[in-house]
């Protein structure tokens, strides 16, 4: 079954681009209005009276409302409607950043933290669905790239601007009114979007199967279970990564928590180009074989893995500023390789499974990288540099093993590489 264009759908041209620009822009802000609240911590922390594991317990609530809530909503976006789901979503991650500005105290935050991670769990395989479905299949994979590259954006304007405003206008409530206003009129602008109706080649109504059915379906397919599973070791890497990386410069070098920040922004900056550079690649592999998608996200992971260890050899001695030069130029290179896999990942979720499974298939994957990978990398990371005795060195050797999982998958998605093939052929004759 293929999804049929009609008056209301059009693959490619304007309809299509007006699909990638709302859902690209509400990325951004999707992640902006995350990382608001890593840059105004401190001070909340100091208003509220808020101990170390409350604050802990608030962060960790938002990643449980994600978990809990984006299978079930990525059923929806498949059963009822793409932008639906998403101006609904768009809502919901708003209002509730902006009610975590009204907050009077810890019960009340987690609340409003959890709701910001509901509003989030659905948005992502809401928006991998439908620009993948509103894009021919060769171009995918870099329509994607140009979605993905939009949590970079948001990153760092959460960052930038939420600082600024905290700073400058009011203290650190300000951030999350001022961030929730785009995501609502964002989310407006969603309805109008373009979305498609599933048929059946005899032009009657597709009845979808019940959440169960369809998750037993999508696991039944050979691409995907080594997909998924990749996804988390690689979720180990890059979520590692960003976490400590800050730290370790902190720790290495006796630089303040401002410098730090400015050097990771700068690398994050840089790698922009990855989502963009991977999206366009893995379409150009793709074309010279089926599963040429999936080789790039192996082939670019490991590139990744490579930069890291090669910048972990200033560890072995912090006063050779020749080795410091080199390692500060492998770090990008790191940055822009990792980021490149995930357009690559996501395109080949789209391209193995019918339409029916497009929203559930990526809904899947986003709660493999966090569950199997995501969530407990930095744990894995700060129990081994706490076991090495800590400082800069414990820290580097922390890195070290996340890039062991970094191999893993890329071996991983080499083999799931082998199915994709025979499971877009599938795909395409499912019902």
């Amino acid at each position: 079954m293929k999804i049929q264009e009609s008056d209301k759908f059009k693959i490619g041209g304007p309809r299509a681009r007006y699909v990638l620009i709302i859902c690209s822009l509400l990325y951004a802000i999707n992640y902006a209005d995350w990382q608001v609240m890593a840059v105004v911590l401190q001070p909340m922390k100091e208003a509220l009276g808020l101990t170390d594991a409350q604050v802990g317990a608030v962060n960790t609530i938002y990643f449980v409302g994600i978990i809990l809530f984006i299978m079930p909503v990525s059923h929806l976006i498949d059963v009822w409607s793409r932008k639906k789901m998403i101006g609904l979503m768009a809502f919901v991650f708003s209002i509730f950043t902006m009610v975590t500005g009204m907050v009077g105290g810890f019960v009340s935050l987690l609340f409003a933290r959890f709701g910001v991670g509901v509003g989030e769990a659905g948005f992502a395989p809401g928006g991998t669905a439908l620009i993948s479905a509103s894009y021919p299949e060769e171009k995918r994979g870099a329509k994607l790239g140009i979605f993905n590259m939009f949590v970079t954006l948001g990153v760092i304007i959460g960052v930038i601007a939420g600082g600024y405003l905290s700073a400058n206008f009011g203290g650190w409530r300000t951030p999350f009114y001022i961030f929730g206003i785009p995501g609502i009129i964002l989310g407006i602008l969603a309805f109008f979007m373009q979305d498609y109706r599933l048929k059946k080649e005899d032009g009657s109504e597709f009845i979808h199967e019940p959440f169960l059915a369809n998750l037993k379906q999508l696991m039944k397919i050979p691409t995907l279970p080594w997909l998924y599973v990749a996804l988390g070791m690689y979720g180990v890497v890059q979520i590692s990564v960003g976490t400590w990386f800050p730290a370790l410069l902190m720790r290495a070098y006796g630089i303040k928590e401002d410098k730090a920040g400015l050097i990771m922004g700068v690398v994050t900056i840089i790698g922009l180009l990855g989502p963009i550079l991977g999206g366009i690649l893995a379409d150009k592999w793709q074309k010279k074989r089926e599963g040429g998608r999936m080789m790039l996200a192996a082939v670019s992971t490991a590139f990744g893995v490579a930069f890291l260890l090669l910048v972990l050899l200033a560890a072995l001695d912090i006063s050779n500023k020749n080795l410091m030069i080199f390692c500060a130029v492998m770090m990008p290179l790191f940055s822009i390789s990792i980021s490149m896999a995930f357009p690559a990942v996501a395109a080949t979720s789209q391209d193995v499974v019918p339409p029916k499974l497009k929203g559930l298939s990526w809904g899947t994957g986003i709660l493999a990288f966090f569950v199997l990978g995501g969530a407990w990398g930095p744990l894995l990371t700060g129990a081994i540099s706490d076991a090495a005795g800590g400082g800069y060195k414990g820290l580097a050797l922390g890195f070290a093993v996340t890039g062991l999982f970094g191999i893993i998958a890329t071996v991983l998605w080499v083999i799931s590489s082998r199915h994709v093939a025979r499971d877009m052929k599938k795909a395409q004759e499912t019902v």
